[in-house]
């Protein structure tokens, strides 16, 4: 008896979900050609990738096929609810973590950084030869992310890295006054010191950084003296742009001086103004500029304060709500990012009359990047430099004075020559006139004995 293949049996229904699923595919690629391509995402809060360049050597080094498929990944039709999804659905099959960002209790986290090689060592030494060379009295502070002091919100059994050991390590190493605001903020760690979806610590995070930072110093901040002043209460960080998350948001607070201490702000570009807040960066998405706008390379902030102190304040975005606190108690700030710093800091260090240095990073930029050494190094390479020619210019001069000191010997040993030539002539001539005086005393006694001689013939 002969065999029968099995053929699959599709039913009606099958062939209309088919159908159906064809018609979709379909209208989404036609929709996909005719809607305009987006330039940049607002959910994710980055540029997004435009069509590919077509050449001979993108077709042959396979660069082309990755540019199209960044291009059709970016640009496909619902991409961000397909992104919320995705961040919804990873939730729901208990997955903790997205691109280094834990899924932590009512929080994202974001899972800290792995020291560079080196990196940790070099930038202490720098610092240290930095501060050393200028002669100023400095202060650091390295601020810990969200999951060292908040542990208890990490997904259960999370391997987040370990940030205490670099710190301790930093903060024995150095020879600068230390703002270790570990224990002041875990003191604190129940309260709203870290954005739920940004890697930012809050307002009051900040107040207490600002706290330690200015005790190092030597100045008591009384934190009665500002206002706690709601600005938004929509804001989405980096972390939520990073996972897609859906249900977190955050509030935004600034908070002036009750003193309402007056100040003037010039910007990198040379604009000037009177607030450092940035209103406008409320009504898009990175909301976190409002505090000093988009990161620049140099901000200098003069105030009206009673103060005689002038800072230098090396920083990344950690700062920028941090200096709020500030401004009542120095005349003039100013303010270095050094990742868009491309000038000389000795121009800084010398037009500024700075009296104090100040050092405030994230845990994970100081260890990760190396701009802060770049920059300082500019002063210490100058300083090794002067101290080199100096040191060429005393060779040069002591081999000057080894050249002239066989001329003076010279000179010396022909003036002892002509001293002992007039020392002869003088003698000869003493002797000559000893002989005339002894002459003419013999002719005068010969002359008397004749005169003698004759007068006693006359008798």
């Amino acid at each position: 008896m002969k065999k029968t293949e099995h053929q699959p049996h599709i039913t009606r229904y099958q062939k209309y979900l088919y159908g159906l699923l064809s018609v979709i595919c379909c209208t989404v690629m036609v929709l996909n050609l005719i809607i305009p391509d987006s330039v940049r995402s607002e959910v994710e809060n980055r540029p997004l990738a435009g069509f590919p360049k077509l050449s001979i050597s993108a077709l042959q080094s396979g660069r082309y096929a990755d540019q199209f498929e960044d291009y059709v990944s970016d640009q496909f039709l619902g991409r961000n609810t397909l992104f919320h999804v995705n961040y919804l659905f990873r939730r729901l099959c208990g997955q903790r973590e997205i691109d280094d960002v834990y899924l932590g209790k009512n929080a994202l986290l974001q899972n800290p950084s792995t020291p560079a090689d080196g990196l940790l060592e070099s930038q202490i030494e720098t610092i240290n030869e930095f501060v050393n060379l200028t002669g100023l009295p400095a202060s650091v502070l390295v601020a810990p992310s969200a999951a060292n002091i908040q542990a208890d919100k990490l997904p259960l059994d999370a391997p987040a890295t370990d940030e205490n050991g670099p710190l301790d390590q930093l903060y024995s190493s150095l020879n600068t006054s230390k703002a270790d605001v570990r224990q002041i903020l875990k003191d604190h760690k129940d309260e709203y010191i870290y954005y739920r979806t940004d890697h930012h610590w809050t307002s009051l995070g900040a107040r207490y950084g600002a706290q330690v930072f200015l005790d190092s110093y030597g100045i008591t901040m009384n934190p009665d003296d500002f206002e706690n002043l709601k600005v938004s209460d929509t804001f989405e960080g980096t972390l939520a742009n990073k996972t897609g998350s859906v249900g977190l948001c955050d509030d935004i607070y600034i908070c002036p001086d009750k003193y309402q201490t007056e100040y003037l702000v010039t910007w990198n570009d040379g604009s000037k103004t009177t607030s450092i807040y940035n209103q406008e960066a409320l009504d898009h998405k990175d909301q976190y500029q409002v505090f000093l706008g988009a990161n620049q390379g140099l901000i200098h902030i003069e105030t009206l304060s009673s103060s005689n102190e002038n800072l230098l304040l090396f920083k990344d975005s950690y700062a920028n709500d941090v200096i709020q606190y500030l401004l009542p108690y120095f005349r003039n700030i100013y303010v270095v990012d050094p990742r868009y710093f491309y000038e000389d800091i000795n121009f800084v260090l010398a037009a500024g009359n700075i009296t104090r240095l100040g050092f405030l990073f994230s845990y994970n930029n100081f260890v990760t990047d190396s701009s802060l050494r770049d920059v300082l190094q500019t002063r210490i390479l100058q300083e090794t430099a002067d101290l080199t020619n100096e040191t060429a210019d005393e060779a040069e001069q002591s081999e000057a004075a080894n050249e002239e000191q066989p001329a003076s010997s010279e000179q010396s040993q022909e003036s002892q020559s002509a001293s002992t030539s007039e020392n002869d002539a003088s003698s000869a001539s003493e002797s000559d006139s000893s002989e005339e005086s002894a002459q003419s005393s013999v002719e005068t006694e010969t002359e008397s004995e004749t005169s003698d001689q004759a007068q006693s013939h006359d008798s």
